[in-house]
């Protein structure tokens, strides 16, 4: 039977009430408020004023000294900056790769150096740094440097290449890391087993971004800003929110800070091609946030290398006019229209499947496979799926060569790389993240690496670990919302992966109207009793266009916003599940 994901345990969290109350009294907020903060490790005032107040100055705690390999790499670029040797960045297709090759780009491009990007086709090149790059892009542009961007750990063949024609090569990535490595001349991957930076979590853009800044305090003790000015590392922000949000890393820590500087920046004075992106995806709220990014522009960046070539997404960013970039913003959208489809057909496939096979739902894991699947949406699939079936899914595209191509997503208690590990003997390659990998792997041993992968979370997982119920932060009646409460909660944003926005549950609601709004959703006018400030409130279901309307809703779990329109605001209620 199918599983279904989103459903609530609707049992509170528990809090330690009198350490919620010192905390509350410390920095005058709610209880509420202060127990959502020590639900998530936030447990002393210095610490909670820190995440409430996220800013830029606080990297000082998280320096990009702390990463293993970045003095080398620094000191390497900075000298082909000052002696004038062209340099070669080598990204990744997706936002986050997109993103990163743009911040290091533009970061390069102030200081007058001479660069060059590439980004791989999907189709064309795979995942990654490869050889070809090397004599398509470095020798004939006179290259003896290549960074690299969200890629290059498992590089070997690449790396080798480079140096056999005397051209260094240096790794940024994020990605988890063999028992080897390349042989390059730096490699900075905070997932390294010797690094001792606490970075882990960073994105490709975030890596970018960290060389970038250790690269304007080498440069300046050199002296090489002295007849112009610094560049602004804030000013690249937007862009690292957009490729960490759009890479589902935790924003948390380092994450976070970067993403509230950046989302400050959208906010403000977004460069070009992101403002542009905002216009054409229809974007016309008065405060961008982290969800616009992740359901709005992420995927719109991630249809170019999905569909065509990623150099959309690149020249957009590096857009320099709104002029030059709106028709690359648009372009991007009629790509995403593209992509939308070419999911949904896939998807609706996989659930017929699934539908006529219960025997497969029966799987710790979904290991779906076909020829011809577009090779560009498998992930979106993958993600789907996960939502849908509530366990890890691997959704592979078989090509004319008998090659399958796939990519996997898992659930928060299930270690997809580990899962990958375990079946390694039956993959060409694989590699990615706890929640989110890739894999090449012969299609007639799509059979075995499934066993593989079974017996795997057989032996190391148990039911728990496919719990996939969400419980409130607490219980809180609707006559408790108050414009204090709402301000309070807007201060825990950004909300993404690692810091969920907060769900509350309330009781026994009575409902004065209903009706369906857009797609997908319906609205309700939710009376409130005895509040000082609101005696009824506009609620939004998701997904449940089709629910009747009551007098009364017995359990409501909900997150709490301000809807901003026209310069005034109103409390908006968002139900995530209801009895």
């Amino acid at each position: 039977m199918k599983k279904e994901i989103m459903q609530s345990s609707w049992t509170p969290k528990k809090t330690d009430t009198s350490r919620a109350e010192s905390l509350s009294q410390g920095l005058k907020i709610s209880q509420i408020t202060a127990g959502i903060l020590l639900q998530r490790g936030i447990e002393t005032q210095k610490e909670a004023e820190a995440f409430l107040n996220p800013n830029l100055t606080q990297l000082t705690h998280y320096p990009p000294k702390s990463l293993l390999g970045m003095k080398e790499a620094t000191q390497r670029v900075a000298q082909a900056i000052t002696t004038g040797e062209p340099i070669l960045i080598c990204g990744d297709y997706d936002a986050d790769g997109i993103t990163a090759t743009s911040v290091l780009a533009t970061f390069l491009r102030q200081t007058g150096a001479q660069i060059f990007c590439h980004l791989p086709h999907r189709i064309t090149h795979g995942y990654g740094f490869h050889a070809s790059q090397i004599h398509e892009q470095a020798i004939p542009n006179g290259v003896k440097l290549i960074i690299t961007v969200d890629c290059g750990s498992t590089s070997f063949e690449a790396v080798d290449e480079a140096n056999r024609h005397g051209i260094d090569v240096i790794i940024t990535d994020h990605h988890t890391t063999g028992k080897t490595l390349p042989q390059a001349f730096a490699i900075i991957n905070p997932k390294q087993p010797t690094c001792p930076s606490g970075l882990e979590n960073l994105a490709g853009v975030g890596l970018a971004f960290y060389l970038a800044a250790s690269l304007r305090a080498e440069l300046r003790a050199v002296g090489h800003w002295e007849p112009m000015a610094e560049p602004n590392m804030k000013s690249l922000c937007d862009m690292v929110a957009l490729g960490t949000i759009a890479d589902i890393v935790p924003l948390t820590k380092v994450n976070r800070i970067l993403t509230q500087a950046g989302l400050e920046v959208i906010n403000t004075t977004p460069r070009p091609g992101i403002a542009s992106l905002l216009t054409a995806s229809k974007v016309n709220k008065e405060r961008v946030d982290a969800e616009d990014i992740a359901f709005r522009l992420a995927p719109r960046i991630n249809a170019a290398g999905r569909m065509e070539a990623p150099d959309t997404g690149l020249d957009l960013m590096l857009s320099p006019t709104l002029k030059s970039a709106l028709p690359l913003a648009k372009s991007l959208c009629t790509l995403n229209s593209r992509r939308q489809d070419e999911e949904a057909r896939i998807f609706e496939e996989i659930k017929s499947y699934l539908d006529e096979t219960p025997a497969a739902l029966e799987k710790k894991a979904l290991v779906l496979a076909k020829n011809g699947w577009h090779p560009g949406v498998l992930g979106i699939v993958a993600s789907r799926v996960v939502r849908e079936y509530g366990k890890p899914a691997f959704v592979i595209s078989v090509n004319e060569r008998g090659v399958g191509k796939g990519s996997g997503r898992s659930i928060p208690g299930i270690d997809l790389y580990q899962a990958l590990c375990s079946a390694a003997d039956q993959l060409i390659k694989f590699g990615g993240h706890h929640q989110a990998a890739g894999l090449e792997v012969e299609a007639k041993q799509i059979g075995a690496f499934h066993k593989s992968v079974e017996n795997h979370l057989n032996q190391t997982t148990c039911e728990a670990d496919y719990d996939v119920a969400v419980p409130p932060d607490a219980l809180l009646p609707l006559a408790q919302i108050s414009p204090e409460l709402i301000d309070e909660l807007e201060r825990l944003a950004p909300f993404g992966e690692g810091n969920r926005e907060p769900l509350f549950m309330a009781e026994n609601v009575r409902v004065l109207s209903s009706s369906e709004v857009g797609r997908g959703h319906r609205r309700f006018l939710l009376e409130i009793q005895n509040s000082p400030h609101y005696d009824k409130c506009m609620a939004i279901r998701f997904n449940h266009p089709q629910s009747p309307f009551e007098k009364r809703i017995e359990k409501m779990l909900y997150a709490l916003r301000w809807n901003r329109w026209n310069g005034g605001k109103s409390p908006q209620i968002l139900i995530h599940d209801m009895v």
